[in-house]
């Protein structure tokens, strides 16, 4: 796995997430599914995002969950900058063990808050690059389609800094 700042090599993703990968390149997420550690989307979250379903999800390696009733009633309390999906991410992160993978500040912060890991969406294809499974030129195409679809948080200062990071990796040499 690539060093990434989180101590988990299981995922949950958030909304923001699965809608600029599926408007771009939904088999990148299929990719971390194989080589860096299991993806999981929460029923309830999928529920948001338009551009994918369950079948999709399970057609590239992602794995759909449900909250137990423990979760759910949880993540439905009221109050605070969160959604219930937003919670149940957070929930399910923390319950599992899992890093959450998100752009969404309030949620990253609230994980943090709790020790949930968090990695952003661009970052987890850098562990993909430095194990070799995706080209730094690919990833850097994805990231550039992620900024064109939603260029309000992945910002073009975003964009920069991820370039520079991809370009400083390179793939572990296999002897």
């Amino acid at each position: 796995m690539g060093k990434l700042k989180s101590t988990s090599a299981w995922f949950i993703a958030d909304a923001n997430v699965l809608i600029d990968y599926a408007k771009t390149s939904i088999a990148i997420l299929g990719q971390v599914a194989k080589h860096v550690g299991p993806v999981y989307v929460a029923a309830d979250v999928l529920e948001e995002v338009e551009q994918l379903d369950e079948a999709q999800c399970k057609a590239i390696g992602l794995t759909v969950v449900d909250g137990n009733l423990a979760q759910l009633t949880e993540a439905s309390q009221r109050g605070g900058p969160l959604s219930f999906e937003d919670k149940l991410c957070l929930v399910l992160a923390r319950d599992n063990g899992w890093a959450c993978l998100s752009n969404d500040g309030p949620l990253r912060d609230a994980c943090k808050a709790q020790g949930v890991p968090v990695v952003w969406g661009l970052e987890i294809m850098l562990s993909l690059v430095e194990g070799g499974h995706l080209e730094g030129a690919d990833a850097i195409t994805v990231a550039q389609a992620i900024h064109a679809v939603n260029p309000m948080f992945i910002t073009a200062k975003i964009l920069s800094a991820f370039q520079r990071k991809v370009k400083g990796k390179s793939p572990k040499k296999i002897m």
